[in-house]
């Protein structure tokens, strides 16, 4: 049976956390403050903590800082309210916590978060490892921010590469999906952290240049080349070489690049000796490379080589769940840079059409779209006419849908009892995700619900329509 510790002052509050947690089966320890939740656990062993934010004495910051400092692996879940959402969000993003759940707590939010918490912490529903033998061990990254289930699986894998040493990664994924980040958290977080780490975008660099640039070159082996020069491989010894966009390197260059990685040695252009290199080689495209190798474009062989290792960058698209804690990480983020401006927050409508657009331009477009329009918005809110037209056209249903409902005579009572339901669906019966995806309050999503006959519990466990 897992174990989990309560840190909450209000005795009213913890009974509840306490019976909500015993019916789910969990072992519960109440502590009413932080250096009482200390005193416990360094004679009990936890599964998990969740924690206050604001409570007397040492709040709820202070209790994370001191099990990290005892505990790195324990995962503390930190509940706020929303004047402390900012600093929850920094605690998740930075120094370690698991998640935040606001008040008031939704219980299937909070439900969701424990069960995820446990199987990172390795840890079955019954409180057995999941493998003794290979218990998994997570690493906090805190430039990349997610909470979905394809960012839990990245880090994961990234925790994997770190801890074991592996020294040949390829990392795939579009344009804006965060690529740089992995590996520069590869290497921070690495056995190489205290060595050089070294980037080349390979794109920017000349064909002509490119062998140049990461193998170096001696004096007089080409016009122009009136001394000696190290490559990038060289400088990079003894620590990591991201090569950005491998796919935009020239055919002569791939079979150099190729050496390096069957032998871990470089020959300079003009070169006869080879020098050994030892270097971690992180490669990085938003190409196909499979299809560049089918049109003749890329080396097989090398290809093959790269392939060993794959970190796939989900698009933003696809992880929608984490736009949320990315908002709330970037806003916090320009408050921080931009102190003269008015902190701002989102309202329940542009959160919608955030979560309803595509973002073609991933992570990055998120980022840059929130932070001009932090900086041109003048009050505290941002709402939906605040932003782009791009995103904000996103939330209104196609022009030719409501045209063909005016045309069959169908009542706005049916349409909007429609959008209900199509809310409900997509969130499968959670009524907070089905009110954020309306921009209403989840009371008056209860109460349309009402008016309706519709009941969540229909749309539970069903596929989108």
């Amino acid at each position: 049976m897992p174990s989990i510790l309560v840190v909450e002052d209000e005795s009213g509050q913890r009974k509840v956390l306490q019976r909500i947690l015993e019916r789910e089966g969990y072992d519960v320890t109440l502590a009413e403050n932080g250096l009482n939740a200390l005193e416990k656990i360094e004679g009990t062993m936890f599964d998990l903590v969740i924690s206050d934010m604001r409570m007397p004495g040492m709040t709820g910051r202070d209790l994370l800082r001191e099990i990290k400092e005892t505990d790195p692996d324990l995962p503390v879940l930190i509940v706020t309210a929303f004047a402390e959402l900012k600093d929850a969000v920094d605690l998740v993003a930075r120094e370690g916590a698991f998640y935040y759940l606001q008040k008031p707590i939704n219980n299937d939010v909070l439900k969701a978060q424990i069960k995820r918490a446990l199987e990172e912490r390795g840890v079955f529903s019954d409180g057995e490892p999941k493998d003794v033998n290979q218990p998994v061990q997570m690493v906090h990254f805190e430039r990349i921010i997610g909470q979905s289930e394809r960012m839990n699986q990245l880090f994961k894998t990234m925790s994997r590469i770190i801890h074991r040493g592996v020294n040949q990664v390829l990392i795939t994924g579009e344009t804006g999906t965060g690529k740089d980040l992995v590996a520069r958290a590869i290497h921070e977080k690495g056995k190489r952290k205290d060595q050089p780490f070294v980037a080349v975008n390979c794109s920017s660099v000349p064909h002509e240049l490119i062998e140049s640039e990461l193998f170096g070159h001696e004096k007089g082996s080409f016009t122009g080349a009136d001394r000696q020069k190290k490559g990038l491989f060289e400088v990079a010894s003894g620590g990591v070489i991201f090569l950005d966009e491998i796919g935009d390197i020239s055919m002569s260059a791939q079979s150099k690049f190729l050496r390096v990685l069957q032998d871990r040695e470089i020959m300079r252009v003009g070169g006869i000796e080879p020098i050994k290199v030892d270097v971690c080689v992180i490669a990085a495209t938003n190409q196909d490379l499979q299809a560049a190798v089918e049109a003749g474009a890329f080396r097989e062989d090398l290809y093959f080589r790269l392939n060993v290792i794959q970190l796939q960058m989900p698009p933003l698209r696809e992880r929608k769940s984490d736009i949320q804690i990315l908002v709330d990480f970037f806003l916090q983020k320009f408050s921080e840079e931009y102190p003269d401006a008015m902190p701002k927050r989102m309202t329940p409508r542009s959160m919608s059409a955030l979560r309803r657009y595509e973002w073609p331009g991933n992570v990055r477009q998120l980022e840059n779209c929130l932070l001009r329009t932090f900086v041109l918005r003048e009050g505290d809110v941002i709402d939906i006419e605040d932003l782009p037209l791009e995103i904000s056209d996103s939330s209104l249903p196609p022009s030719n849908v409501l045209v063909e409902i005016q045309e069959e005579g169908v009542s706005l009572e049916e349409i909007v009892m429609e959008y209900i339901r199509t809310a409900l669906r997509q969130s499968r019966g959670n009524q907070t995700k089905a009110a954020e995806l309306l921009g209403i309050s989840r009371r008056q999503l209860q109460n349309r619900m009402q008016n309706y006959g519709l009941n969540s519990q229909d749309f539970k466990n069903k596929h989108t329509a």
